[in-house]
């Protein structure tokens, strides 16, 4: 597969474009209903959230979900989010949340799964130094395939690995009452100096 272009098709200022502003924008992958993209809208009224949703009926419901809660620091677009993504410029994002991404159960349906190492590339170049990607899935296989896309990517370090401490979705309280186990983690880019280092320690493949 091929690697992510090192451009990009949207302006270092996009935005600005979008918000007004040039506060710090975190990118949710997937809103749902929306309940985490508006509580932490309202949340952080200092910062901007951008929501990428595949499902134009969604997009629309979470747009006037948005639209009747009066909140103006957040944005939903619909659109491949892989696709998308790539299409920033570099060290953009201040933080990617991925919260119950589809697992794709059937084994056929894999190669739709979003944890790919293209996608991997494509979210930590558009962090910025020290931003984070975090995942929250119910899906313990789904969640150990990503962790191991997430941790080969030298550029890319580990902070947390465990359960959410806060269960903030509709989705997820329906997944702790049934008994399902969580599980999240975050992971941050590296400052330079880290990622060189990390580069430097990585074993030659033979």
């Amino acid at each position: 597969m091929s690697e992510p272009a090192s451009g990009s098709a949207l302006p270092a200022d996009c935005w600005r474009h979008i918000f007004g502003n040039d506060r710090p924008v975190a990118i949710e992958i997937g809103p749902g209903r929306g309940e985490f993209l508006l509580a932490a809208a309202r949340r952080a009224p200092a910062r901007n959230f951008y929501a990428i949703e595949h499902s134009a009926a969604r997009t629309r419901e979470v747009a006037a979900r948005l639209a009747r809660a009066g909140v103006d620091n957040a944005r939903v677009v619909c659109g491949d989010a892989g696709c998308l993504i790539e299409l920033l410029p570099e060290g953009c994002v201040s933080a990617f949340h991925v919260l119950f991404p589809d697992p794709w159960w059937k084994r056929r349906h894999h190669k739709r799964r979003l944890w790919t190492p293209r996608f991997v590339t494509a979210l930590r170049r558009a962090l910025v130094c020290g931003g984070s990607v975090e995942l929250i899935t119910d899906v313990g296989d789904y969640f150990a395939a990503a962790q191991a896309r997430l941790n080969a990517d030298p550029e890319l370090e580990v902070l947390t690995v465990g359960h959410p401490s806060a269960i903030e979705t509709s989705f997820a309280r329906k997944a702790a009452q049934r008994g399902a186990v969580l599980y999240r983690s975050v992971h941050r880019r590296r400052m330079p100096s880290d990622a060189a280092r990390a580069q430097a320690e990585q074993p030659i493949s033979r």
